[in-house]
């Protein structure tokens, strides 16, 4: 791994190994992949004695992977691909749910994939955090053209430079649609029948305008250590190993409010979805 970065990469890799190593899985399945370059692959490097499978429903993010992300114990399928019948000891589900139509629905089917005594890692923002803000900052700031202009101005008064190419997690246009607060989550896992047996925060700053401030490795290294010590909802990201808590509920489903919709929308205009 690279060097810490205001999203606290390192620290998530190093949340799902610490799982992995506790309960030494035979096949792990990271679920929303993307691309393979944050998560997926290396963990695979560092586990080379379990098998994984990343998969995902964007089909360039899993040619990109296939490419690009190469190691023995470690396979790309689509989502659509995946046999019904496999089963893994440890899913992993990373910033997925935000971005899925029915999040309580998809943590019931992540179980029909999950061996007895199996775990989930799950990874979510936290939709009220310092995060979410501002990206809803953002994106008011691009529907209203004001970005646009002083990305303009900016390039107008320094010269462009060659930047060498950022990792991306995935290739996917997928705007988040849900936006979680801490009780607002906590109701959506006990619908899938999921209870935390661990907990982590991710980092406590991140996204537009934090980024800037947060640009040495002893800065990002400050945001994901201080992220443990204030209150679950000032963090900007939550971390958790889940385990079934007896079946998941029948019915019961994450309910956006007006404000969540009202956000789901801005989201999908700026990104140029109907």
């Amino acid at each position: 791994m690279g060097p810490e970065d205001a999203y606290g990469t390192v620290k998530c890799v190093a949340f799902a190994s610490e799982a992995i190593a506790e309960l030494h899985p035979r096949r792990v399945l990271d679920v929303g992949c993307g691309t393979g370059r944050m998560l997926t692959w290396p963990l695979a490097q560092a586990h080379p004695e379990a098998r994984f499978l990343g998969i995902d429903a964007d089909a360039r993010s899993i040619d990109y992977a296939r490419a690009a992300c190469v190691a023995p114990n470690l396979e790309f399928e689509r989502l659509a691909e995946l046999p019904a019948d496999r089963r893994f000891e440890l899913i992993i589900a990373s910033e997925v749910i935000e971005h899925v139509e029915a999040p309580a629905a998809f943590l019931r089917d992540l179980r029909k994939w999950l061996a007895p005594g199996g775990r989930v890692v799950l990874t979510v923002p936290n939709g009220y955090g310092p995060s979410e803000l501002a990206s809803l900052a953002e994106t008011l700031l691009a529907l209203t053209g004001v970005l646009g202009l002083a990305r303009a101005v900016k390039r107008a008064f320094r010269p462009k430079r060659e930047a060498a190419p950022v990792p991306r997690d995935t290739l996917a246009v997928s705007p988040h649609i849900n936006f979680f607060s801490w009780g607002e989550l906590q109701r959506t896992l006990a619908a899938a029948g999921l209870a935390p047996r661990r907990y982590r925060a991710r980092t406590l700053f991140c996204g537009f305008g934090f980024d800037f401030a947060i640009r040495s490795e002893r800065a990002a290294r400050w945001n994901a250590r201080v992220a443990d010590r204030v209150p679950k909802r000032c963090v900007s990201g939550w971390m958790f190993v889940l385990e079934p808590n007896g079946p998941a509920a029948a019915e019961g489903e994450y309910r956006r409010g007006l404000v969540s919709r009202l956000r789901r929308r801005l989201n999908e205009k700026r990104w140029g979805l109907p």
